[in-house]
């Protein structure tokens, strides 16, 4: 009986070792077997803890349906707009999924951040949303990581290493991937090159290596001192800058390093010697004459200076920027505007930074987020959004890159419309590098997030209205804000909220 013995144990060996074989085979090639529970890239990546990943089996014959949420872009190349957008990705994917319908609910841009948290605050989320990434949302635990899916035995073209790397970094917790990057936003001014290099600017070295606050000052003195005789009513202008709003100090700071007016621990970081430079810088140019009167108001002359060729440097502008100039360009070209100077030379410009620094461009990265619904189960519809996410989040880059001052997130789509970003090739040039080297802003805690909105509404931009009035000078604006902020006081009605 000792063969027979024998025998058995050689034979269940020998089974140990195949289906150890047949687990190693399929392991790395997943696709010789169909997704379930038990396959065994599913089964690791059960251990590491996601819940969702790409060997969830989604059943055929069952109905489902994804709820969809994204920003209502007013744009239109040729009567096609974002409608036609989602309804492209809508029936590329039922191609793939027949048995899957898509709903979708366009917000307002300024209306989405504070719509999906809240919706997640009452587990009402969508199955998808696109957005400025909000790292506090992680923390429901609602949201589905996406760096499974990124696996390079499924990923195809859409692998890690295919992402601009500082957007995955923006998008990266712990170690995880938590939306699919679509496209980056960089914070910038604007400028005029032909006025700029009449003072004396090396505009292509600027959009290059960026420039500090003295190189600022010294072409708007370089500028006023061409301006002396020149009736008020053509005067050009070297800054016009936005005031009723944070929006000019938020960019200044964090070009100097300071993205967030709030710390990690909760402590006040814009505060010091930091704040105190960015200040002085404008009200050294304000002191220089630099800007047009009412400064408090002289951002709504902002692109009427600039069209006429009266403003040497605008700011901040939006990613909307390019289409902008490429509307007013060809209305300009068919005479519509009378008043408008030729010779504008529209560039982006980086935002200054403090003597002795360096240039730190500052950028946003929206992405596509997919939710898991509230309660058990619900992988198979979780994996069918974070995939459907992936689809939209491509689309929309590529189609907003045509149109915007954006940069798709995904490096070969890029190519695809290199010559498209920017309003002209320098200012495509300073786009592509600033979205490879910036730092991305954003807390990474919803309660530091509500400590930000609170010091900026409560504080910092009623003192910053004061400021752009004249009644507050940089050196007392530190104390300014100390005051509000042990006051409690609600921010002053007047001022506008950011």
């Amino acid at each position: 009986m000792r063969w027979l013995r024998t025998a058995v144990l050689a034979l269940l060996v020998l089974g140990a070792i195949g289906f150890a074989g047949a687990v190693t085979a399929v392991f790395v090639r997943p696709e010789l077997m169909p997704p379930g529970p038990y396959h065994p890239r599913g089964i690791y990546y059960a251990l590491r803890g996601y819940r969702v990943h790409p060997w969830i089996r989604v059943d055929p014959v069952k109905s489902y349906t994804l709820k969809v949420w994204s920003t209502r872009w007013p744009l239109f190349r040729g009567g096609y707009g974002y409608d036609d957008l989602i309804d492209e990705t809508r029936a590329e994917f039922r191609a793939l999924y027949p048995n899957v319908e898509v709903e979708y609910v366009l917000l307002r841009l300024d209306e989405i951040g504070e719509a999906i948290a809240q919706a997640v605050d009452n587990n009402t989320q969508p199955d998808v949303c696109v957005a400025p990434f909000d790292p506090s949302l992680v923390e429901s635990g609602a949201v589905v990581p996406v760096d499974a899916f990124m696996d390079r035995t499924v990923a195809g073209d859409a692998g890690a290493e295919a992402f601009e790397p500082r957007a995955l970094q923006a998008l990266t917790i712990e170690g995880r991937v938590w939306a699919w990057p679509s496209w980056i936003a960089v914070q910038a001014w604007a400028g005029n090159a032909q006025l700029l290099r009449k003072a004396g600017v090396d505009v292509e070295r600027v959009m290059t290596f960026g420039w500090s606050y003295d190189d600022v000052l010294a072409m708007a003195r370089a500028l006023a001192a061409q301006q002396v005789g020149v009736d008020e009513r053509y005067r050009a202008y070297p800054l016009v800058l936005e005031t009723t709003s944070t929006a000019t100090l938020d960019t200044l700071m964090r070009a100097a390093g300071k993205a967030l007016a709030v710390n990690a621990d909760g402590s006040l970081a814009w505060h010091g010697a930091s704040l105190a430079e960015t200040l002085s810088f404008l009200e050294e140019a304000r002191d220089e004459d630099a800007f047009p009167e009412p400064v408090p108001r002289m951002g709504e002359r902002m692109l009427e200076l600039f069209w006429t060729g009266r403003a040497a440097v605008i700011g901040p502008v939006g990613p909307g920027f390019a289409r902008h100039v490429r509307e007013r360009l060809e209305r300009i070209a068919k005479g519509e505007f009378p008043s408008a100077r030729e010779g504008v030379e529209p560039v982006l410009l980086p935002i200054p930074h403090p003597p002795g620094g360096e240039a730190n461009s500052c950028t946003s990265v929206t992405s596509v987020m997919a939710f898991r619904r509230p309660g058990p189960g619900g992988e198979d519809a979780a994996r069918l959004a974070v995939e459907f996410a992936r689809q939209l989040a491509r689309k929309e880059a590529l189609w907003l890159a045509k149109e915007m001052c954006v940069v798709p997130a995904h490096l070969g789509d890029r190519q695809e419309v290199l010559g498209m970003i920017g309003p002209d090739g320098a200012s495509e040039r300073f786009l592509t590098l600033s979205a490879a080297s910036g730092t991305p802003c954003g807390h990474r805690s919803a309660r530091l997030a509500l400590m930000e909105k609170d010091v900026r509404t409560r504080a910092i931009a009623p003192a910053l209205a004061e400021f752009w009035e004249g009644t507050l000078r940089a050196r007392d604006f530190d104390a300014y804000v100390a005051r509000l902020l042990a006051s409690g006081a609600p921010a002053p009605e007047r001022v506008k909220r950011n």
